[in-house]
Formats: C-alpha cells, sequence, structure tokens
C-alpha cells in the first residue's frame, strides 16, 4: 500500500524531470560560422589570404542573464592542422553584449600575407574557419565555432 502510494506521488513528479530539456543551447551562448570565403593570390615571393565568413551567435532563451562575448582566436584549418593561424578579424568591435533569446549575425573579415608555400598549401584541398569565443555568462569557458568545409579561391 505504501509502495503505490508512493509511486503515485513521484510519477508526476517524473514527468517534469522527463520534460526538461538537456539541450545546452537554450541556457548558454552558441555560435558557427557561415557562408566561408577564401581567395588566395600565390607570387614567387608571397600569398595574401583574402577571407569572409559571418559570425552567428545565440544566447539561449532560458539563459540566467545577457552576456558579454570576447572574441579568441581564429584560424584556418585542415584536418584540425593550423594553416593561417590567429587570423586578424575586422568588421565588429568586440565585447559584443547578447541578451537573453537574442541573435547576432556579425560579418569578419580578414587579410592575410603568408609564405608562398602556405598559400600553395591552402590551394590544394578544402579547409574550414575554427574559432572561439569566451562569454561572460559562462565565466569565459570557451565556445567553439566551425565553419562548414570549403574550397578556396586560387585564380
Amino acid at each position: 500500500m505504501r509502495f503505490r502510494l508512493l509511486i503515485s506521488l513521484l510519477l508526476p513528479a517524473s514527468g517534469l524531470l522527463l520534460g526538461c530539456s538537456g539541450d545546452k543551447s537554450q541556457v548558454a551562448l552558441t555560435a558557427t560560422l557561415q557562408a566561408p570565403e577564401l581567395e588566395v593570390q600565390t607570387s614567387s615571393i608571397a600569398a595574401d589570404a583574402n577571407g569572409q565568413f559571418s559570425l552567428v551567435m545565440e544566447l539561449g532563451e532560458y539563459a540566467s542573464d545577457a552576456t558579454e562575448v570576447k572574441l579568441g582566436s581564429f584560424s584556418v584549418q585542415r584536418d584540425e592542422k593550423d594553416l593561417l593561424p590567429s587570423l586578424g578579424l575586422l568588421g565588429a568591435t568586440f565585447p559584443v553584449s547578447l541578451g537573453v533569446g537574442k541573435r547576432v549575425v556579425l560579418p569578419l573579415t580578414f587579410l592575410e600575407s603568408t609564405k608562398p608555400s602556405t598559400g600553395d598549401d591552402l590551394c590544394q584541398a578544402p579547409v574550414q574557419i575554427r574559432g572561439t569565443l569566451m562569454d561572460s555568462l559562462s565565466n569565459d569557458h570557451p565556445t567553439i565555432a566551425v565553419s562548414s568545409t570549403f574550397m578556396p579561391s586560387c585564380p
């Protein structure tokens, strides 16, 4: 009898527990890199890599408070190896304030000069852009943002 009473009391409460979402994106910062592009011009003395992408950041609708987002390091990679490390990004001023449930899209660009061999390497196969962001709500724990894999333009 006690067992049935206990079950009848716990069963409705278990529905509340099971109904909670474990999706971090509802309470934290998420970020993606969209529409990545990279053009590489190589000569006998140097290579110029000119690129752009959109940084899309969103703070979950159930976050406890707004957040301040700082830019970490960004790079062009292939197979998790940095081909162009520490990109100098232009186009937005950081830190960026982001309110609860808000989304922002920031167009960012970069122009990097490098060795001709790096320029040649960039043109060999698809690459991706990867970066880190830190935000005040997570005590500056890094959030990783990654683009889709894409092929650089190498005229």
